[in-house]
């Protein structure tokens, strides 16, 4: 009797086991497996930043006189915990900037994940560079790609200069720190600049013809000597009107350049080393100014003093709406800091698997031998029966 009792409990007890094998990687593992809301990252960058144009003066810089600088970047990336619920979570991500010695105030953004799947999910907490810009980063990754990243998928990555996601590009798998990593590529080129960073920045919007004269000088326009000839051959009302046109600003547009790649951890998603980054601000005017001095210009064309010049301004069109370089920048992770994200991912890497892999497995033998126990001692005589015989 003892016999048959004990083969029922294991019996049951290893279902039960089984069961909570099954429970567990249904329900826990998707429950457990997503954003901590205790990340605290610190990550730095070291390389080298040129400046085209006075930093101070945003004037042009001659060739052979651009001011290279050692650059430091500091990313800080942390939970915002207590707005945590059980679905997103907000992560701030703080960037310091040290040029040539000289610390920049920080540049701060806060991101909102959709804690399974890593995503940026649209929210009005999610911001770039201040609070009242409110960006909507749906569907894109930044500043984690998700768990199980795959080297078969392509993935939008959030890039704040441009106001929205860039595709990767699988480059290879490879053996760092000990882990297994796949590197990705980030580029694209002369993307058009948001709004609040050319603001933040402190970048100037438009120019003027009397800022421009030296260029259109160096080209070949002598500005002050074309408006003296007008003066005697332009008509009243003709020259009135061009005189109020080179009064008007000029337009600038910046874009952005990049192309950097790095390596993530596939099991976390986490960025371990960005091994290569190379990125480019560039200006271009508005030619499109030059071209509303047509119609007043066009009536000269055949005037023998006019004539040459507005001739020549009108070749420089295009040559003024050419894009000029403000700074460009090259940077890459220090071998500390991929030594350091690359033990965090360990870190993490173990957790996963102790969730996903360690538990329900460890649930699954262990109820699969005491049901097989249970049915063993189960599948023998009764005592009563053996000793008759």
């Amino acid at each position: 009797m003892m016999k048959g009792a004990v083969s029922k409990i294991l019996i049951v007890l290893g279902i039960v086991l089984i069961l909570a094998a099954i429970l567990w990687w249904a329900i826990a593992v998707n429950a457990l497996v997503k954003l901590p809301d205790d990340v605290d990252i610190e990550n730095k960058y070291e390389g080298e930043m040129t400046w085209y144009v006075d930093p101070l003066t945003h004037r042009p810089l001659a060739e052979g006189e651009e001011q290279k600088m050692p650059l430091v970047v500091t990313q800080k990336i942390t939970s915002l915990a207590e707005e945590f619920d059980s679905s997103v979570g907000p992560l701030r991500e703080s960037i310091e900037l040290n040029v040539g010695g000289m610390a920049q105030p920080a540049q701060e953004f806060v991101y909102v994940l959709d804690r399974k799947t890593l995503e940026n999910v649209e929210d009005d907490r999610a911001y770039a560079w201040t609070p009242g810009n409110v960006v909507n980063r749906k569907g894109t990754y930044y500043p984690l790609f998700p768990f199980d990243t795959s080297k078969d998928e392509t993935y939008s990555v959030w890039k704040n200069e441009i106001g929205e996601g860039v595709e990767t590009e699988f480059v290879s798998e490879e053996d760092k720190e000990g882990i297994t990593v796949y590197n990705f590529k980030l580029a694209f080129q002369d993307k058009e600049v948001v709004e609040a960073y050319v603001k933040g920045m402190g970048l100037p919007v438009t120019t003027t013809f009397e800022e421009i004269k030296p260029s259109l000088k160096a080209a070949g326009v002598d500005v002050d000597a074309f408006m003296a000839l007008a003066m005697q051959a332009m008509q009243p009302q003709d020259l009135q009107a061009l005189q109020k046109a080179l009064q008007n600003p000029i337009p600038l547009k910046y874009y952005w350049t990049m192309e950097q790649e790095l390596s993530v951890d596939p099991k976390t998603g986490a960025p371990v080393d960005v091994y290569k980054d190379a990125e480019t601000l560039t200006m271009k005017v508005d030619a499109e100014a030059l071209a509303g001095l047509q119609p007043i210009l066009g009536k000269y064309v055949s005037d023998p003093r006019l004539g040459p010049a507005i001739t020549q301004l009108a070749a420089l069109q295009e040559k003024l709406g050419e894009a000029r370089k403000i700074f460009s920048y090259e940077f890459a992770s220090t071998q500390d800091t991929v030594k350091a994200s690359v033990e965090d991912a360990k870190d993490g890497a173990g957790k996963i698997n102790l969730v996903k892999v360690y538990i329900p497995w460890a649930l699954l033998i262990v109820g699969a031998l005491i049901l097989i126990v249970g049915l063993l001692l189960g599948g023998g005589p009764a005592p009563e029966q053996a000793a008759e015989e």
